[in-house]
């Protein structure tokens, strides 16, 4: 019985070595997952630090060809303003001269009615000549109709100018 005791020391003097073997291999694998992370961590970051070198050109590109559409939008933009104030003067021009038909059509009127009454105090002065004056005198025309206002700027703009132009043109032709 003596190699009993023996076998039994060996027995657990193996099992105590197994438990360390196992331990070490367990720290080895924690050691090695560990390196396995590190090492993939590493390749993502360096493939990262690629990446946005590969997509730096093409965000670059990408913010030129903004930068070119912002301008353009900009130039647009300046010249619709130019145009917009070109037609503010236009229209400031067209209601002056408005104006001004309009106070030398009120001229005219007021010389007419003065003209009207001298010839009414001319006519009624003279009581038996008038008959001599309107035989001597060739037939005088009718007075001609008080001008036609001027059209009113439309509120919306004519979507199809030509067209309404080709539909005024054919009565009057």
């Amino acid at each position: 019985m003596e190699h009993g005791p023996d076998l039994r020391t060996r027995y657990e003097l193996a099992l105590a070595e197994v438990e360390e073997m196992k331990r070490e291999l367990r720290e080895r694998a924690r050691h090695v997952a560990a390196r396995e992370q590190e090492l993939e961590e590493l390749r993502l970051e360096l493939a990262g630090r690629r990446a946005p070198r590969r997509s730096s050109a093409a965000l670059e590109a990408r913010e030129r060809e903004l930068a070119q559409a912002i301008a353009a939008a900009q130039k647009r933009e300046q010249q619709a303003l130019q145009e917009l104030a070109l037609a503010k003067a236009e229209r400031e021009r067209l209601d002056e001269r408005e104006q001004t038909i309009r106070k030398v059509e009120r001229e005219l009127a007021g010389l007419r009615v003065r003209l009207e009454q001298e010839r009414a105090r001319l006519e009624a002065a003279v009581p038996g000549e008038p008959e001599r004056e309107r035989e001597r005198e060739p037939e005088r025309e009718p007075e001609p109709p008080p001008p036609t206002p001027l059209p009113q700027p439309a509120t919306e703009p004519e979507l199809e100018p030509a067209a309404s132009a080709t539909r005024r043109r054919r009565p009057s032709g």
